[in-house]
C-alpha cells in the first residue's frame, strides 16, 4: 500500500461513515486524524491533507474506482449508497490480495493480519496479463486423483476467489462453457498465442451456488441449528437467499434457494454439531451417509 492508495481509501471511508453530513473542511480534518495511526510508518506518514490533494484524490477515485464524491446544495459530500457494499467488498478483497502477496502493504501496529495465506498467487500476475491481453496459456496442471501433471491449453477469462484459494475461469478443448482451475495446482505456465474471446455468462452459473462448483439444480433447502450457530449464521449469512424461517427457544430454522453441491455441503458440514437437515430428503439422506461413514472410520 502506498500513501496515495491509503489517502483514497480513508477519504471514501470517511464520507461513507457519515454520508451527506460532512463539509470538505470536516473531511480533511477527519482524514488527517486517521493518518495518526500510521505515524510510526515512514512510507505512510501524512501530516497535512490539503484541499488541492483532496481534489486530486477525488479525480483519482472517480477514474480508478468509478465512484463519484458528490456535493449537495449545502456543500456536504456524499456517495451514492448503491456503491457502498460493492466498494467495501472490493476494497477488502484488494487488501487481502495485497497482503497475501507480501508486497509493501503496511498495516498499523494495532492490526493483527490473517496468518493463513492465499494460495497460487505466484501465477496471479501472469494470468491477469493473459486475461487482459487475450492470450492463451499452456499449463501443467496437477490432478489430485491420478497424482500426475496434465498438460493443458486454456483460454483465461476471469479470476475468482474462494476462501483462501484463487481460481482462473477458462475454456479449453472440451465442450463445457468454462472450467475453474485452482492456481496452486498449476506447476508450470507459459503464455501462448492470442485467442478470440467468446460471450460467456459468468454470473448466472454462480447465482445460486456457493464457492466454485456450479453443478446441481437450485432447490429450496431448510436447515435447522441450535441458537448459538443460528445467531452466527444470522450475522454471517452463507448465501444471499438465506432467510430465517422460524425461531424458538432452542433452535433457528433457515431457508435457502441454492445448488446443493460439494461447496454447499462442505460449508454447512462445518456446523455438524448442531445441524439438522429438514428438507429436501435427498440432501438429508446424503448427510446420513456421510455421518455413518464418519462414525465407521472413527470407531
Amino acid at each position: 500500500m502506498n500513501r496515495k492508495f491509503l489517502r483514497m481509501t480513508l477519504l471514501v471511508r470517511t464520507i461513507l461513515n457519515e454520508n451527506g453530513k460532512l463539509s470538505v473542511e470536516e473531511i480533511l480534518k477527519k482524514v488527517e486524524k486517521q493518518f495518526e495511526a500510521y505515524a510510526d510508518i515512514a512510507d505512510l506518514r501524512y501530516e497535512s491533507y490539503s484541499l488541492s490533494t483532496f481534489n486530486k484524490d477525488k479525480s483519482a477515485i472517480k477514474e480508478a474506482w468509478k465512484i463519484d464524491l458528490e456535493c449537495d446544495n449545502q456543500n456536504r459530500y456524499y456517495i451514492n449508497s448503491d456503491f457502498e457494499g460493492l466498494f467495501q467488498n472490493d476494497l477488502l478483497n484488494s487488501t487481502i490480495f495485497l497482503a497475501s502477496l507480501n508486497t509493501d502493504l503496511l498495516l498499523p501496529g494495532f492490526v493483527i493480519p490473517e496468518t493463513r495465506k492465499n494460495t497460487g498467487l505466484r501465477h496471479f500476475y501472469q494470468i491477469s496479463r493473459a486475461i487482459e491481453e487475450k492470450s492463451e496459456l499452456k499449463i501443467s496442471y496437477f490432478d489430485y486423483i491420478s497424482e500426475r501433471e496434465k498438460n493443458k491449453t486454456i483460454q483465461p477469462y476471469r479470476l475468482k476467489q474462494k476462501d483462501f484459494k484463487w481460481y482462473v475461469l477458462a475454456t479449453d478443448s472440451s465442450e463445457v462453457p468454462f472450467k475453474s482451475y485452482a492456481l496452486e495446482r498449476i506447476r508450470d505456465i507459459e503464455t501462448s498465442g492470442k485467442f478470440r474471446p467468446k460471450e460467456i455468462d459468468f454470473v448466472v452459473p454462480f447465482q445460486y451456488a456457493i464457492g466454485m462448483f456450479t453443478n446441481e439444480e437450485a432447490v429450496k433447502v431448510i436447515l435447522e441449528f441450535d441458537h448459538r450457530d443460528g445467531h452466527y449464521l444470522k450475522a454471517n449469512p452463507i448465501h444471499p437467499s438465506q432467510e430465517v424461517l422460524s425461531e424458538d427457544k432452542q433452535t433457528i430454522q433457515f431457508e435457502f434457494f441454492v445448488k446443493p453441491n460439494e461447496d454447499f455441503i462442505m460449508e454447512i458440514m462445518k456446523r455438524s454439531w448442531s445441524l439438522k437437515v429438514v428438507e429436501p430428503q435427498f440432501l438429508k439422506d446424503k448427510f446420513l451417509e456421510y455421518w455413518k461413514a464418519a462414525l465407521k472410520r472413527n470407531k
